[in-house]
């Protein structure tokens, strides 16, 4: 997406190699996610697909999936752009929009 940002929209062919790299990457990260938290992922992976995606529905298994992720492969969740000094959305004890509050 940065390259095709900085070539100005004409960048498709351009960035081929950067687009497969990427792929590459995030296939690799799902590769390993299914090796180390197969069970965290698909029980959050079910809630989001029984609660028509909507992320804030399904914190309470986003987080153990999260910690698994962090603990066996040392990936930290983090949002771009998110403030310094604000909790992050995922991390939050009370989502708002939430059908039901969850404290987990």
């Amino acid at each position: 997406m940065q390259c095709k940002t900085a070539a100005n929209g004409t960048g498709e062919v351009d960035c081929l190699k950067e687009g497969r790299k990427v792929t590459r990457c995030a296939a690799g990260v799902l590769e390993d996610v299914n090796k180390s938290c197969l069970e965290e992922f698909r029980k959050h992976w079910s809630c989001l697909d029984d609660n028509n995606q909507q992320l804030w529905q399904c914190r309470r298994w986003e987080r153990p999936l999260n910690a698994c992720v962090f603990e066996k492969l040392n990936i930290e969740k983090k949002i771009p752009g998110a403030p310094e000094n604000e909790t992050p959305v995922h991390l939050r004890k009370r989502q708002i929009f939430a059908h039901s509050i969850t404290t987990q």
